[in-house]
């Protein structure tokens, strides 16, 4: 009587052939080609740069006031001359005034007269300069819970600190002539870590 050859494989148990395996790797070859030049795509609308303006602006005022051991202030504000909103990061401080600048000299003119003229040191400038698109418009820029848009300032000024954390900081972008959808960029002020939201995921104060 012939033996019947013992089966290895439990019952049921299959496995993919070579040919399965380079049609589903083609398949999601296929779908990464399409898909992720329409993500990046969908990040240079109008409204994407901007969100994500403030997002690096963001992420450069953190890692300045950080590595610095300074607080470093991220400002919004008006472009000058023109539509939209530049956003800005520096350690503040900014330029002396005139008059700073005056009194400074006439104290130090007779001093320096005397000594070899210094090296000039490099100017320090903002950490980080971007824009809001004339397109995007902004509804709400809540600083510590309070509307900055209320009144005639129209702008906002965001602190980070050394230690990591930052003011309450919320604002919301819309695009006015897309899909008119309000997004929003959100400080986390323990981490001082920024994210994008939408308006189910958001609360506004």
């Amino acid at each position: 009587m012939k033996q019947r050859e013992a089966n290895w494989y439990p019952s049921g148990a299959l496995a993919f052939t070579l040919i399965e395996l380079m049609v589903v790797m083609g398949l999601m070859a296929i779908i990464i080609a399409i898909g992720v030049p329409r993500m990046v795509q969908g990040n240079r609308t109008p409204l994407g740069e901007s969100l994500n303006v403030v997002m690096e602006a963001c992420a450069a005022a953190r890692r300045q006031a950080i590595l610095s051991g300074r607080t470093t202030s991220m400002t919004i504000r008006p472009a000058e001359g023109d539509a939209g909103f530049t956003v800005t990061v520096g350690a503040g401080g900014g330029s002396p005034r005139a008059s700073e600048m005056e009194a400074i000299n006439s104290v130090t003119e007779p001093i320096m007269d005397e000594l070899s003229p210094p090296v000039p040191k490099p100017k320090g400038g903002a950490g980080f300069t971007g824009r809001i698109h004339d397109e995007v418009a902004i509804y709400g820029l809540f600083v510590n819970f309070k509307d900055m848009m209320d009144g005639d300032q129209e702008q906002a000024v965001v602190k980070f600190y050394s230690n990591g954390t930052t003011d309450e900081f919320t604002v919301a972008m819309r695009h006015e002539f897309g899909d008119q959808v309000l997004r929003f960029v959100q400080l986390d002020s323990v981490t001082g870590l920024a994210y994008m939201k939408n308006q189910s995921e958001i609360f506004l104060p």
